[in-house]
Order: C-alpha cells, then structure tokens, then sequence
C-alpha cells in the first residue's frame, strides 16, 4: 500500500521536523524550568548548556546578542527559568533551545540534595584527613573500578605498565553512569576487597555532571569508605568533585593521575639506584684510601717499635759485653793479677791448696810458668 510513497532523505525529515517546530505557535515563546548542566562560555560570548529535571534533559544555545543582557554569572546546578524556543538543528536531526532571557531561579534540587549528603557524610567523619592513608607507590598489585572498554581503563593500565611494569593489575568491570551504575560499582568493590590488593583505583573518564551521580550514591560512598586498601579516586576532570573523591585517600583529577599517583615512575628508580651505585662506590674509594693510611701509619709505628727495640737490644748487648769483659780472667791478668793452677790445672785460691815443692802452673797477661813452693805463708 505504500508502494507509491515518495522516497525521502534523511535532510527531508530533519527540515520536515524544523518546519513543523517552527510552525508550532506554543513552542516559540516558551518559558521553562530546569537545572544547568555541561555549561559552557565560549570567548565568542555564546553560552551553551543544558537544562535538565529528573526524567529529561535538553540542549539549549543563548547567543551573545542575548547572553550579555542576563543580570548574573551561570553556573552548573543553577536552577534557572528561561524564554526560548524550541528549534531542530538539522545537520544532526537533534532539537535544542533558542534562550532569550535567563532568571535564577535557585540552586538545582539535585545540587541541593547533593549538598545535604556531603555535609552529613563530612559531619560523620567520613571525610577526615586523619583518615587518609599514604600511597604505596612500590605496589606488588594494583585495583581498578571502572568501565571495561573505556578510555580510562586503557590509560590507567598504559600508564601503570609504562611507569611500573612489575606490578600486578587487577581490573574489576563495572558500568560507571546510569541507573545500575551504583549497583555495578558497589558489587565490583566488594569484589576487590577479596583479592591483596596495595591499591584500589575507582574511577571513569570526563562527563557531564549528571553522568557522574554514580559515584555519589551513598551506599556506595559508605562502604568505600570501609575499603581495607587506599583507595584513589579518579572520577570526571578537575572541575568536578563527586563524594567518592572526598572519602577517597587520594584524588586524582584524570585516569593518567591516577596511575601516577599509584605508582613511582622507574626512571626514578633508576636515578635513585645509579646515584646509590656512585655514593656506594665514593663511600669504598674513601674506606680504602682511609683503611690504607691507617696501614701506613701502623707500619711507620712498626718500624719506629722494631728500630726502638733492636736500639734497646743493643745496648743491652753492649751492656752485658762490657760485664763479660770485666768477668774475662784475661781481662783480669791485663790489669796486673795472675792465675795459679796445681798440676790437675784446677785454680789454687787458698794457701790450704799448697805444699812444699808442690809444683805451680802460674798464667800471666803474656805467658805462664812454672814453679816449686818452697815457702807458705797464711795471712
């Protein structure tokens, strides 16, 4: 029956829908509520953003003809009411805002629920320094929370093996944003919290804000906070902070951080270990040189004692040669005595020794004789 339908391209729908927008008179002037998220101000004065409830979301554009007029500065979570139109925007068959004006209209209910939690959880402790633990950045295994095929788990990973290649890396899936995201996040947890883990890294790329209300469930921030390894929170950009990033040890504002703050770099290592290798090597260059003057200076007291003692023993030598000489019985005859032996040549010291014509041996300093007793006389 609709064979002779006319064949449409896809420009044809989109410029079909944009007329039929455009046409429509209760979407020209149109004024609604709803919180900002992804907000954007570009150099050029343009703003874009999105406005959001708690079922839906939709792209809005205010051009700078209209943004310069609004009487404040907006923000991510402002609740705010604007005039706009509704618009398609073809090349993308997408449909978004055209603002006119903008009004506060008080913080987002989301942003004000948000902040309630993060107070009780900050009033309970939670949040503490004195709970933070330190990082062990020389890790045996390393924890990772996150999307299975994102590009956070590629550099978080990349970064890791590229910085510290011996450590292990465990990797627990989880999703990172909708609604099952919590329970997801909240099951690979626990699953970490089985294996010897040094680490613990939960975290996910950039996104808009509402992508990252995962990581502000409160179930899951309580039994984070309960984690039996530091945990580093890796969660969005610099910009935004999520509850898990305040109970978290560490945070890191990009996947990459992360890994750097789990991890040292071994080119450190590498420093650390040449700079030992030259300050072991100084350290033995210094002992040797210490150890061989010590030796010098023993050997010069050596040769100072041994010279002192073959001084002492000479002296002793000369010493004992002068008693010698005077104990000498030749020494004895020099000066003028004279030895008497009987005919057995044993010394005679006592005229008791003597008889009448008892031959005498007699020993002088140049010679001896012989003579016959013919007188004794005692004393």
């Amino acid at each position: 029956m609709y064979e002779n339908s006319p064949v449409l391209t896809v420009s044809d729908i989109n410029n079909y829908v944009k007329a039929v927008l455009l046409s429509d008179e209760r979407l020209k002037f149109v004024r609604i509520k709803g919180e900002i998220s992804n907000f954007k101000a570009y150099p050029s004065g343009h703003f874009y953003f999105s406005l959001k409830d708690n079922e839906s979301t939709i792209s809005a554009v205010m051009f700078s003809n209209y943004a310069k007029r609004i009487a404040f500065s907006p923000k991510n979570g402002d609740e705010v009411v604007v005039l706009a139109s509704v618009d398609a925007y073809v090349p993308r068959g997408s449909y978004n805002l055209n603002v006119f004006e903008m009004e506060e209209f008080g913080l987002g209910q989301q942003l004000l629920e948000l902040e309630k939690l993060k107070k009780k959880l900050a009033a309970e402790g939670l949040f503490d320094e004195s709970r933070k633990r330190e990082i062990n950045i020389y890790p045996k295994a390393i924890g990772i929370i996150t999307a299975p095929n994102g590009a956070a788990i590629r550099d978080i990973v990349t970064n890791i093996k590229r910085r510290y290649p011996i450590a292990d890396i465990y990797v627990f899936p989880s999703l990172v944003q909708g609604e099952q995201a919590p329970i997801e996040l909240l099951k690979a947890f626990n699953e970490s919290q089985k294996y010897d883990l040094d680490t613990l890294i939960i975290g996910r790329g950039g996104g808009a804000s509402e992508d990252l209300s995962a990581f502000n469930d409160e179930t899951l921030v309580r039994t984070v906070a309960n984690s039996k390894m530091p945990i580093i929170a890796a969660v969005g950009h610099e910009i935004d902070m999520t509850l898990i990033d305040y109970v978290a040890d560490k945070r890191a504002s990009t996947p990459t951080g992360a890994a750097e703050l789990a991890t040292v770099d071994k080119r450190e290592i590498e420093k650390e270990f040449s700079y030992a290798t030259l300050t072991m090597e100084q350290a033995i260059i210094s002992l040797v040189s210490t150890k061989k003057e010590e030796l010098e200076s023993i050997k010069e007291d050596l040769l100072e004692s041994l010279q002192s003692k073959v001084e002492d023993q000479r002296n002793e030598l000369e010493h004992l040669k002068i008693q010698l000489e005077l104990l000498n019985p030749k020494g004895i005859l020099s000066r003028g005595y004279s030895i008497s032996m009987d005919e057995k040549g044993r010394p005679i010291s006592s005229v008791k020794d003597l008889s009448k014509d008892k031959e005498v041996r007699t020993i002088l300093k140049d010679g001896e004789f012989t003579s016959v007793v013919k007188e004794i006389k005692g004393e």
